[in-house]
């Protein structure tokens, strides 16, 4: 598309021959008319053809045709006729005047179209532009985008156009960096450099190295320039300025795309540090808030052995050294939480999965947690012939152990534990059920996450046996979270009535293996 002046905007051929029947039928009239009417009346038949084929022609067009209708008009029309003088002054004013009227209608009418149509190509390079945009956001890498921009240059110069990406996140003049599409020789690798380096372009028309035949433009974003385009045409000191600020607006698109993905990878980096420090220092916080009490029981119970064990008595020492085994105990049960929701948010980590029986799963973990809580009632509904689940053993058994620590540490201890399972249609659900403070809903999905704790108010550091509700660091829930989602399983809560929590997972049901047997 060529950029001009609306003045000298050119029509098409067919355009030229739409004017020119235009003036024809203005004179076709005249012809048939002369005798009927007047000649103020005929005269204005020609103005109505100059405006006519104002819309079609040019604007010198218009001018030269009008000059000329005039003075044929004169020639065959105004008396003394076949001759170019004038008898009567009125005629000779109704000439002028006719003149005048139809050089402007029909230059007006020119301009108007000339506008219109140069209102029509902006529009097209709007649109050029939006759908180069969408196509930049479609593409990730940095070399699809410098193809597309290249493609797109020399689409619309027709012309061959060769193009340096810089790595987003170098620096501009690291030259090993950089991404060449094209092919160009040395020089023009110098000038892309020198025209990205200094945030300008050059070659002709721009003011800088004029004597250039080949067109560099900086491919800019806000702050800095992410490469550069050179643009190769034997009349580049022809286009027009307007041309070159589409092209450099072209150039400037790409560059405000990669400016707009460093600065969100920046934006996401920076969130997932401060996110990494937020965790840091919860940890920090948490280890030396909740692990001190249980190590200060530890101590004291383990200096009263040291230093009074001939005073003591047998149970006493029996005390104190169950005392020390629930401690470490609780001690070791909130570090491997810990550890393995670490473990479990690595990426990648591999799960060894096989196929288990759900019913020896709750019976292995139930048999601990009877060990540790002898006085618990704790009863368990799990059907026989549950189909088997494909899992990783030792983390479905540190999934349900920590959802039944979670419900016995939420209710009192005359408070019953239910363990059930059951067979969907598609899925294997295992619920624990307590009876205890409940969860509200606001809390139902913030129980999940590390280091939250619903009762933070109570997490003081004078837990003990007695305040079991105050101890734990809040990895608990979150490592069933985690373990769920590598298994591709579902884990919610829902309330139990009246009063307590249940804790439900879903686990997918899977096609059964085949068994062999024996002959």
């Amino acid at each position: 598309m060529l950029f001009h002046s609306p003045i000298y905007l050119i029509p098409t051929p067919a355009k030229r021959w739409l004017g020119l029947a235009s003036w024809s039928f203005a004179w076709l009239l005249l012809w048939f008319c002369d005798g009927v009417l007047n000649l103020g009346n005929l005269a204005l038949l020609l103005v109505l053809g100059s405006a006519m084929a104002g819309i079609w022609l040019s604007p010198i067009a218009s001018l030269l045709a009008c000059v000329c209708s005039v003075m044929m008009f004169n020639w065959l029309f105004v008396p003394p006729r076949f001759t170019f003088n004038v008898d009567l002054n009125q005629d000779l004013l109704l000439l002028v005047t006719m003149l005048g009227v139809s050089a402007m209608v029909s230059y007006s009418m020119s301009r108007l179209r000339s506008a219109a149509q140069l209102e029509n190509e902006h529009a097209a390079d709007s649109e050029k532009m939006r759908i180069l945009g969408e196509q930049f956001r479609d593409v990730t890498q940095a070399g699809l985008r410098g193809e597309l921009l290249r493609t797109a240059l020399q689409q619309h110069m027709q012309s061959n156009v060769m193009l340096l990406l810089a790595n987003e996140f170098a620096a501009p003049d690291m030259h090993g960096e950089a991404i060449y599409l094209g092919q160009p020789d040395k020089q023009i690798k110098e000038g892309l450099h020198s025209c990205m380096n200094t945030l300008a372009a050059l070659g002709p028309g721009t003011g800088r190295f004029e004597n250039q035949s080949t067109l560099f433009l900086p491919i800019r974003g806000r702050t800095k320039a992410f490469g550069a385009v050179a643009i190769q045409e034997r009349k580049l000191a022809d286009i027009s300025q307007a041309k070159r600020a589409y092209l450099q607006q072209m150039c400037d698109l790409l560059g405000l795309e990669i400016e707009r993905d460093h600065t969100l990878k920046q934006a996401q980096l920076s969130n997932e540090e401060a996110h990494n420090q937020r965790i840091r220092n919860t940890l920090l916080t948490s280890i030396s808030h909740d692990y001190r009490t249980p190590l200060a029981n530890l101590i004291g119970a383990a200096s009263v052995i040291h230093s009074q064990h001939p005073k003591l008595s047998t149970g006493q020492v029996t005390q104190l050294a169950n005392t020390v085994l629930v401690e470490a105990q609780h001690l070791n049960r909130m570090t491997s939480n810990t550890l393995q929701l670490a473990r479990l948010d690595a990426a990648p980590w591999r799960v060894h999965k096989d196929w288990e029986s759900l019913q020896e799963v709750v019976g292995s973990v139930l048999a601990t947690t009877r060990r540790r809580y002898p006085h618990r009632q704790i009863e368990v509904h799990v059907p026989d012939g549950l189909p088997l689940v494909f899992c990783d053993a030792m983390l479905l058994v540190q999934l349900l152990d920590n959802l039944i620590e979670n419900a016995i540490k939420y209710s009192g201890d005359d408070e019953h534990i239910q363990i059930k399972a059951a067979q969907d249609t598609q899925e294997i659900q295992l619920r624990v059920i307590d009876h205890g403070r409940g969860i509200p809903d606001p809390w139902k999905d913030k129980v999940f996450q590390a280091f939250e704790r619903m009762h933070e108010d109570d997490a003081q550091a004078d837990a003990s046996d007695n305040s079991q509700l105050r101890r734990g660091v809040g990895v608990g829930l979150a490592v069933c979270k985690a373990i769920a989602n590598v298994h591709h399983a579902r884990i919610w809560i829902e309330d139990t009535q009246p009063t307590g929590a249940t804790l439900c997972v879903a686990f997918p049901l899977e096609a059964q293996p085949m068994l062999h047997t024996e002959d």
